[in-house]
């Protein structure tokens, strides 16, 4: 089992970041020193692609990021976290946003021969290093205007797009259901599609699902709840103009209630620092001490609750 109190000082708690990409850092090496030195010990390396997920994969070998340290599954493992290294819960995914760069022809019909090579490929790189794997995604849906107005899919409805993601949607599904682990969801567009996709996957007999960097509306919290549905929340609700996506994160359950960055996206609105064009795992501290404030809850229980929710979606304990 984990051993909790290493996670913590009695005054000083680590932090786990929910979600955040890895390899997309501008500086590695210097992103996780300053993480350590702002108490952000941990967190899920999200999974946006085959290429991605080899590419963390290749990190572990990688002598230069001696203080990277990815999980096994294995439970003995869970103990040799140290204060002076980074802990990575790697995630597998098959991202929406790329579903149309990857699998349309430049005419917007689909490459069938790319579609199930990729995915064959996802399924392979799973089988071949799932003691390394916690999660599954991201995936699922985004209907963004980066996307729909896209060179490829000009001459496409929203439904083929839907229909298009729904296959990556579906190939992650399965494999968390038959590894049985946690599926992490990019949701972007149309909530009712993305309420009735989550309830599907639900049924279909994945365990744990964490909605990642929540942008729903704030009046579907309860049913979230009442589905065990994972939210995780970055610096948009620090965001002084981003009202509802606030009003979502204040109407969260906190037994569901998750801390992440999402960098190097979505950086944080800080006060008295110029505003900030990328994000890093270090500022989920500053996320941590915002939104705490606004939800009138004491720092050291709000990182905790988030970290023992994030362990438990993890399967950890």
């Amino acid at each position: 089992m984990f051993a909790w109190e290493n996670f913590y000082k009695i005054n000083n708690p680590y932090l786990i970041d929910a979600h955040f990409h890895l390899n997309y850092l501008t500086d590695i090496k210097a992103s996780l020193s300053s993480a350590l030195n702002s108490s952000v010990k941990s967190g899920i390396v999200a999974g946006i692609w085959n290429n991605d997920t080899l590419e963390n994969l290749s990190f572990i070998e990688n002598p230069d990021l001696h203080n990277l340290i990815f999980f096994k599954k294995e439970k003995a493992n869970i103990n040799l976290i140290q204060e002076n290294h980074f802990v990575c819960f790697l995630a597998h995914g098959l991202h929406p946003i790329y579903v149309h760069e990857k699998w349309l022809n430049l005419d917007g019909t689909c490459n069938n021969d790319l579609i199930q090579t990729d995915i064959k490929n996802f399924k392979e790189i799973l089988y071949k290093n799932i003691n390394y794997i916690w999660a599954i995604g991201e995936t699922g849906f985004d209907l963004s205007k980066e996307i729909l107005q896209s060179e490829k899919c000009k001459n496409l409805t929203k439904q083929d797009i839907i229909l298009l993601q729904n296959i990556a949607f579906e190939v992650c599904v399965q494999a968390a259901i038959q590894y049985s682990l946690p599926l992490i969801l990019h949701l972007r567009g149309n909530w009712n599609l993305c309420l009735q996709k989550i309830k599907w996957a639900k049924k279909s007999g994945v365990k744990k699902i964490m909605v990642h960097c929540f942008s729903g509306p704030a009046e579907d919290m309860k049913v979230l709840s009442h589905l065990s549905i994972y939210c995780s929340f970055g610096g948009v609700p620090t965001w002084k103009k981003a009202i509802k996506n606030r009003n979502a994160f204040l109407q969260c359950d906190p037994n569901f209630l998750m801390l992440e960055t999402d960098s190097p996206d979505l950086p944080p609105e800080i006060s008295d620092i110029d505003k900030l064009q990328k994000n890093e795992p270090k500022y989920l501290k500053n996320i941590a001490e915002i939104l705490a404030k606004y939800s009138n809850t004491e720092l050291d229980y709000f990182i905790k609750n988030s970290n023992k929710n994030i362990l438990t979606f993890l399967g950890v304990f």
